[in-house]
């Protein structure tokens, strides 16, 4: 299979992943879009305001070619009701270009989550699954899939396009310039710890550790993503992808510790936003000491986000029968996969 993909959002950790294995499949091209350019080398970039029509308009003739729509990104807002404004917003400015001057246009791919399922508010019914009622709104994923729902099937015949969503939990990899990624806060976390000489203890609630968590590797979910864009039985469809398996992180934390040459210790249920400030300081020391790459602390851990994920205290698991009966097969060690990435932003000088 060939074609032209266009990513909206390639600088995050789920669209710097996919244009980096579109890169490197053989007859596929990717277009990253995003207001700054800060997608991976090698990939084409257009820096353009996904809220601005006239702005993406600019860049119309470069995108005549494009054939699959990867929907990674999110406009964050005050609240949910603005938020889900602003996110369908870009996704119809987007097909509303794509409409005009894409003729080939194949299929639009979204990547939404499990908070579909409402596991951002309190205990949901698990294992989730695809046919599940939708948690309460407001919530961004629900106005961009009936907009795909709906603008797919009122295309002229000859020229309609098809939709898919994906569901991942908490995407695990690397990505510039956004806190809001829990290994590169865990690896932060750690790194700061033991230069203040302290143990790796876990940085959330006893029942957080002993639940039940999952989650979807940026590797696997981008093996996903192009898996979705091209398999005839994923049109209309919305599909579950975890790495496979659940995990309590009570039994992957004593190897973390010892990935960072630090000894484990229980969990300390101080808020990170108070417990890491005056941990921070020792940070540019840090990077002098081994020519670490962001000295912005902010562009690499936001202590919130990581203080919302672990205080969850009930069970995070999604069912993955369907993502099987539709052909996708690929798994991921949950405890493997997070200690190579984490080795991975050791290695590339994100953190020592």
């Amino acid at each position: 299979m060939t074609g032209t993909a266009l990513i909206l959002g390639d600088g995050g950790v789920v669209g710097r992943h996919l244009a980096l294995r579109l890169n490197a499949s053989p007859g596929w091209s990717a277009i990253g879009l995003s207001r700054r350019a800060e997608g991976p080398e090698g990939v084409v970039h257009i820096a353009a305001d996904l809220l601005d029509r006239a702005d993406l308009s600019r860049h119309a003739e470069g995108l005549q070619a494009v054939t699959h729509l990867f929907v990674a990104a999110k406009v964050a807002a005050a609240d949910a009701v603005a938020e889900a404004e602003r996110n369908v917003r870009l996704l119809a400015n987007a097909l509303d270009l794509l409409e005009r001057h894409a003729p080939g246009l194949q299929r639009v791919v979204l990547v939404h989550g499990t908070k579909w399922y409402g596991c951002h508010l309190g205990p949901y019914a698990v294992p989730a699954r695809e046919a599940d009622p939708s948690g309460p709104g407001p919530l961004f994923y629900f106005d961009q899939h009936d907009l795909v729902r709906v603008r797919s099937q009122a295309c002229p015949a000859a020229r309609r396009w098809t939709w898919c969503s994906l569901r991942p939990h908490t995407v695990w990899g690397y990505s510039q310039g956004s806190g809001n990624n829990l290994v590169t806060l865990i690896a932060v976390y750690a790194a700061l710890l033991k230069e203040a000489g302290l143990p790796l203890s876990f940085p959330g609630s006893e029942a957080n550790f002993r639940k039940r968590s999952q989650a979807t590797t940026a590797d696997l979910l981008a093996d996903a993503l192009l898996w979705a864009a091209v398999a005839p039985a994923c049109a209309g469809q919305d599909v579950n992808i975890v790495n496979g398996g659940w995990f309590r992180w009570c039994d992957l934390w004593p190897s973390v510790a010892a990935l960072f040459d630090m000894p484990p210790a229980p969990p300390d249920p101080v808020p990170l936003v108070k417990r890491m400030k005056p941990l921070e300081a020792a940070w540019p020391a840090l990077c002098d000491r081994h020519g670490l790459r962001e000295r912005d602390l902010g562009q690499l851990v936001n202590w919130a986000y990581g203080d919302g994920l672990f205080g969850v205290t009930w069970d995070d698991v999604s069912a993955m029968d369907k993502a099987r009966r539709l052909g996708f097969h690929a798994t991921e060690d949950n405890g493997a996969a997070l200690l190579r990435i984490l080795d991975g932003l050791r290695r590339d000088r994100i953190v020592p």
